[in-house]
């Protein structure tokens, strides 16, 4: 054999030798499913929302290693990685697709929605049509519509990307949007306020106009509900007005605050801050969906009529007396698929604040059962407002919430006064993490039984299980805080998302 032919076959047989071990790391990755190989080279992709990471520069987006927890190449090479084109000011907020291998980051610095493509790590474009700064946004996984409220302006943004419609509609002081998974179902919340409002669809398939609703009631409405308003005025296409009851009257909530939706968006709990936000009592209300539908109200023959009367758009309310501000559907049976069990067996984590004699609050996590309309165990947690919750690998259930150095924990000398909470699902402990600030970002990378979070202005990583989580990690235990000197960024970290999450679901 010659010298050439004797190095082409060393060549091949390195080759081969290469792609199976290259499919040998893919196996507990998602990019053989279809997903395209990124720029980085980087499996494990977690993405960093950074605000001001230098004296010229407001934001940027930065990738990070989640298999081993670093900033840089695996060979030292390339210090650091990027979305290339971002020019967002102030990145808060980061809505995670995996399936579609897409985000949006929204800016808070200049109210900036931002496209990003995962598979190219690149910005695609800077989504128009928000006027100004908004308190609340949301976009679905299509990227069909865009839902915002201007608290400032005093409107709530509707841009329909398929027809090419963009809407104000005005709802004084209105400062929270919530839209389910495929933006059928779009609420808005107004401060300081009990009652809750729908947006609905006028515009028919055929392309004729439906009339304007009419509520034969709306003249003895409480004083306090915003009039429905519909836009343009010429034609109108979209208009906002109460969430009513089947007898037409709008439903007092007390301090609606949150809506949580099903991953398919059939089901859906709103939570009643109650005492926490200036009302009366913490309440979790069970929405009937149909009802809330964009294209269903009174009057409507698309894409049925509903029943006359309708029925009620709270089905019923059950009292959380530990505080109602976030909530999570499960716990999943498969936590990677998120496959949930049916919701006769299953259950609502519920977690909030309750005022305390000495008038300060106290976080807890309640546990409603939704077969019996009950809550069955209550568990203190961190304290201050809880914003975010997660399902980690390990039968572990993650919280987090800002402000918490506010509460009972501190004034009570308790050991730890943190942000951030482990919930053990098995064994129903809690492990309450040590203080570093707010926290406002939190992912779980499940399969390799980590949560990375931004957490004063920081990125920091969690175990969630007792063995060893990676190649070069052992000797963790649940709950306790891994090495973050490799991931650590330059600014303020303040959003964080698991970009090859296998579903939608899962962050």
């Amino acid at each position: 054999m010659s010298r050439s032919s004797f190095v082409r076959v060393v060549l091949s047989v390195v080759t081969v030798t290469s792609i199976f071990w290259m499919i040998g790391c893919l196996g507990q990755n998602s990019f053989l499913a279809g997903r395209a190989f990124p720029p980085s080279t980087i499996l494990e992709r977690v993405l960093v929302a950074i605000q001001n990471p230098s004296p010229i520069t407001t934001g940027a987006l930065q990738i990070l290693d989640a298999r081993y927890d670093i900033r840089n190449a695996e060979n030292g090479t390339i210090p650091s990685f990027f979305i290339s084109g971002y020019k967002g000011s102030l990145p808060s907020l980061i809505l995670n697709y995996p399936e579609q291998s897409t985000g949006y980051v929204y800016g808070s610095g200049d109210g900036s929605l931002a496209a990003i493509n995962y598979a190219t790590e690149a910005e695609t474009g800077n989504i128009s049509g928000l006027p100004g700064l908004s308190s609340s946004v949301f976009i679905p996984s299509s990227g069909t519509a865009i839902v915002a409220a201007s608290q400032t302006a005093q409107f709530v943004t509707v841009e329909d990307r398929v027809q090419g419609a963009t809407v104000y509609l005005n709802l004084p002081n209105v400062y929270k949007v919530e839209v389910n998974p495929s933006a059928t179902v779009m609420l808005a919340f107004v401060q300081n306020n009990n009652y809750a409002y729908r947006i609905i669809h006028l515009q028919q398939p055929n392309g004729n106009v439906s009339p304007v609703p009419t509520f034969p009631n709306e003249a003895n409405w409480p004083k306090g509900v915003a009039p429905v308003d519909c836009q343009p005025i010429n034609l109108p296409v979209y208009c906002v007005v109460p969430v009513l009851d089947q007898h037409g009257n709008p439903i007092q909530f007390d301090r609606p605050y949150n809506t949580i939706f099903s991953s398919d968006g059939t089901t859906g709990w709103l939570l009643n801050c109650g005492p926490e936000c200036g009302g009366q009592q913490s309440s979790v209300s069970f929405l009937n969906m149909g009802v809330l539908d964009i294209y269903n109200f009174p009057g409507s023959t698309y894409p049925t009529p509903p029943a006359n009367p309708a029925p009620p758009t709270e089905e019923r309310r059950v009292p959380v007396p530990g505080g109602a501000t976030m909530a999570l559907y499960g716990p999943p049976v498969n936590l990677a698929q998120q496959t949930y069990p049916v919701p006769g067996g299953a259950v609502l984590y519920v977690s909030g604040q309750q005022l305390q004699k000495d008038g300060l609050f106290e976080g807890f996590l309640s546990v409603l059962n939704l077969a019996s309309n009950q809550v069955t165990a209550t568990y203190p947690i961190s304290d201050g407002t809880h914003t975010k919750m997660l399902f980690g690998d390990d039968n572990t259930l993650w919280i987090g919430s800002q402000l918490c150095q506010t509460g009972e924990r501190v004034a009570t000398n308790q050991k730890e006064t943190g942000c951030l909470t482990m919930f053990n699902l098995a064994t129903n402990s809690v492990m309450v993490e040590p203080w570093y600030g707010d926290l406002t970002g939190l992912c779980a990378v499940l399969q390799w039984h980590k949560m990375y979070t931004a957490y004063g202005g920081q990125i920091h990583i969690y175990a969630t299980t007792n063995v060893g989580i990676t190649t070069i990690t052992t000797g963790y235990s649940a709950g306790s805080e891994l090495y973050n000197g490799n991931v650590t960024v330059q600014g303020t970290a303040f959003d964080v998302a698991y970009m090859d999450a296998i579903t939608n679901a899962s962050d």
